[in-house]
């Protein structure tokens, strides 16, 4: 579901200035399923009157209907965290990220389980990073800080947090969580090489900030 692309995206966007880099960030694309989620998926969708598994996704009345469905079903079991975030994703899909958040911060609140899974935390800053405009300040730096505090390498985190960095200028700070995900992809791969393109970007505009803002 996530909405924010790859940060390091901006190799192959050079010429965007340097403030210009999180317009990279509202590119969509699929996300793995943070895994207490996709363990539990069909199984809540098995419980839920009427269903037998869950719908394709990128069907508009499907996505509706299970929007309803996930409704009804936590009016009637309100503490069930992993249909929180399955709620959540439809929200997300249907691009209605307030509500997206809203669910988010319901499943780690009634569901322990949910909430130590840094990939929730991921999910749940990038649905409000999408409700302000596509920006991770604030609030979702907050939420990723915690998908580190979960996982420091999680690498969806680190992504994140270099995004957060970036956006307010602290490249430095960038380039250490960018050079952090480096190991856990190929080396050679199209991927390790932007995300090095990157690095490399954030430490050269961090060389050319005055020292007192280093």
């Amino acid at each position: 579901m996530r909405r924010f692309a790859l940060p390091f995206a901006v190799a192959a966007m050079a010429a965007v200035a340097a403030l210009g880099f999180l317009a990279l960030t509202h590119l969509r694309r699929a996300a793995p399923v943070p895994p207490v989620v996709a363990a539990a998926a069909h199984e809540a969708a098995a419980s839920m009157p009427g269903s037998s598994a869950l719908p394709a996704r990128g069907v508009d009345a499907g996505a509706q209907a299970r929007r309803a469905e996930l409704a009804s079903f936590l009016e009637r079991h309100p503490r069930d965290g992993r249909s929180w975030v399955l709620l959540a994703y439809a929200e997300m899909e249907a691009d209605r990220f307030e509500a997206a958040a809203a669910a988010f911060e319901k499943a780690v609140t009634v569901a322990p389980k949910v909430a130590a899974d840094p990939g929730v935390w991921c999910e749940y800053a990038d649905a409000l990073g999408m409700a302000q405009g596509g920006s991770l300040s604030g609030r979702p730096t907050e939420l990723i800080q915690r998908a580190l505090a979960l996982r420091l390498t999680h690498p969806r985190a680190l992504e994140m947090a270099g995004s957060a960095a970036y956006e307010r200028r602290d490249f430095n700070a960038a380039a250490l969580h960018w050079r952090q995900l480096l190991p856990q992809l190929e080396a050679g791969s199209k991927m390790h090489g932007e995300l090095s393109a990157a690095v490399a970007r954030a430490e050269r505009l961090a060389a050319l900030e005055p020292p007192a803002a280093r």
